[in-house]
């Protein structure tokens, strides 16, 4: 998965929460600093961490 399919399915999550474009727009940003900031492995770790 790229990161843009990733954000992209992050943007249709928020969407279907009905975030507001403002909200989705500062949570976009967030996710691709912390795409630089943190390893896939890092990333997984945390979402099985959270199941």
């Amino acid at each position: 998965m790229t990161n843009g399919s990733a954000i992209g399915y992050m943007i249709i999550a928020a969407r279907k929460l009905k975030l507001d474009e403002k909200t989705i727009k500062e949570l976009e940003s967030l996710i691709e600093y912390v795409m630089d900031i943190y390893t896939e492995d890092e990333a997984e770790s945390v979402y099985q961490e959270g199941r």
